[in-house]
């Protein structure tokens, strides 16, 4: 169909979709978008267009797609307000935190466009295992932003780390360690660590403060609807901004996420194969504290990291067998590594979740 945008009104697409701008100029998320380059938007994904005179665009919408029209701009006064915040501070770390479906990932990367635009150094950390929009689902990634972009999947990633589940509960000091290795490091540059939405029971409210603890950010930005984040905020001692979560922000249940992890697992098993890992040669690290699965058979389809000297992550695979000396692993061409991580979820060859530790 083709579509035309008036100034002052916002058109959103959600996926699957494919938007082509034909003539006049607009922006995603104050990121421009070329002319006559088709924009494919994922399943259980949407874009917000803004244009600031006239717009025409062609839109294909795939199955379940959708595209509605909003009378305003989709961008909240408040995310103006924590872009001028990073603004000013030119180098550190700020960290989103947030339920799940309050825009976290959008506003990192609204954030990105603006900072990116006016010529200040940024690097993004996606600490959010579970809906990771840099790498497959349970790690980790680092990502220095050098254009602007319409979602974070864009970003040229540099490093991964593997934690090998999709939920901190368990697994906290772990996830905090890596986070700290991921956004320390980058001086004379703003570091945007986007977290997971785990927030709402005793367990959660104590990782986050630890992890806000640890990390030391310069900035917190709690993106909220109401007072949902006054037990992490109010016990974290450090400078924090009220962020509003996005009106238009696109809601899924456990189902939607879990198919979007189906993809994400999938997009890096592209092309996989079973491939033999000599076990005299490469260490294999099973899950700590699970003596239930010390046993070589219960090891199997569990997801795996495979990682180069530093523990950083080359490939995930999926672990097929561990007979004597040797493990089969389902997983793509791995490159140079050194050792195996076992992770706590297990995989079918179709990137399906079957079961976790």
């Amino acid at each position: 169909m083709r579509y035309e945008l008036s100034p002052t009104n916002t058109v959103i697409v959600r996926g699957p979709a494919s938007v082509t701008l034909l003539g006049g100029q607009a922006t995603i998320l104050e990121g421009p978008i070329p002319l006559n380059q088709p924009k494919v938007i994922a399943s259980q994904k949407q874009s917000p267009m803004e244009t600031e005179n006239h717009a025409e665009f062609e839109i294909i919408l795939g199955k379940g797609g959708d595209v509605f029209e909003i009378q305003r701009s989709s961008i909240p006064a408040s995310w103006r307000q924590a872009a001028a915040a990073l603004g000013q501070m030119r180098e550190g770390k700020a960290i989103v935190v947030g339920a799940s479906d309050v825009g976290k990932s959008t506003l990192c990367t609204y954030l990105v466009n603006k900072l990116v635009q006016d010529g200040q150094s940024v690097s993004v950390v996606d600490a959010d295992i579970g809906q990771t929009d840099l790498g497959p689902p349970t790690t980790i990634a680092h990502a220095v932003a050098t254009q602007p972009i319409t979602s974070l999947q864009e970003l040229p990633v540099d490093r991964r780390l593997f934690i090998g589940d999709i939920s901190p509960s368990g697994v906290e000091q772990r996830l905090i360690g890596n986070i700290q290795r991921l956004s320390n490091g980058d001086e004379k540059s703003l570091t945007i660590v986007n977290t997971d939405g785990w927030i709402a029971d005793l367990a959660a409210i104590l990782y986050k403060i630890n992890l806000l603890t640890e990390v030391k950010p310069d900035l917190v930005l709690g993106v909220a609807y109401s007072n949902e984040l006054e037990s992490i905020l109010g016990s974290a001692r450090f400078h924090s901004l009220k962020i509003d979560a996005s009106k238009e922000i696109l809601e899924r249940s456990r189902v939607d996420r879990r198919g979007i992890r189906t993809e994400g697992y999938r997009r890096f098993l592209e092309g996989a194969t079973a491939r033999t890992i000599d076990l005299k040669k490469t260490q294999l690290s099973r899950p700590p504290h699970r003596a239930e699965i010390m046993n070589d058979r219960a090891l199997r389809n569990l997801i795996v990291g495979i990682l180069d000297p530093g523990g950083f992550l080359v490939e995930i695979g999926i672990l097929m067998e561990v007979e004597g000396q040797v493990a089969r692993i389902y997983s793509r061409a791995m490159g140079a590594f050194s050792h195996v991580a076992v992770g706590y979820v297990k995989l079918s060859t179709s990137g399906r979740e079957i079961g976790f530790l």
